[in-house]
């Protein structure tokens, strides 16, 4: 047993490699764009999940999900000329950095984390699509 836990930290390390790898190519179109968004909220909502049992170690996995994704996804912004968004982007990307400090705290603060999470999620996700997006649930979204 112990043989196997001494393998979980390279495997973390591995597997969080190849999600940066796969997630750091640039999105030029609106397909790709949808696609990472639905990335997103599987991310973020793990991440929430993850927070909330204490898996910080799988939190962090799923932050690094979205910062390969927030930092694909500023290409697309800024080849449209949409500064804001570019700037809610980094604006993202500076608030996941902060979370993931806190997760790799030796001893985490499982409230702050959840609210540092909750500030992500309103500043960052919920600031873009209140400008970015249209839609809903039963028609479906799209960038406006």
């Amino acid at each position: 047993m112990q043989r196997f836990f001494s393998w979980v930290p390279v495997l973390m390390i591995v597997s969080l490699g190849v999600v940066l790898g796969a997630q750091t190519k640039p999105v030029t179109t609106l397909e790709e764009h949808a696609a990472v968004m639905k990335a997103n909220a599987q991310a973020a909502g793990a991440l929430g999940k993850a927070i909330g049992s204490g898996a910080y170690a799988d939190a962090r996995t799923q932050a690094a999900t979205l910062r390969g994704n927030f930092t694909a996804l500023q290409g697309f912004w800024a080849g449209r000329k949409q500064d804001p968004a570019v700037a809610i982007l980094k604006d993202g990307l500076s608030r996941l950095d902060a979370l993931d400090k806190m997760l790799a705290a030796p001893t985490v603060d499982q409230m702050a984390a959840q609210a540092a999470m909750k500030e992500f999620q309103g500043a960052t996700c919920g600031a873009c699509h209140k400008q970015y997006r249209e839609g809903d649930a039963q028609t479906g979204y799209k960038i406006k």
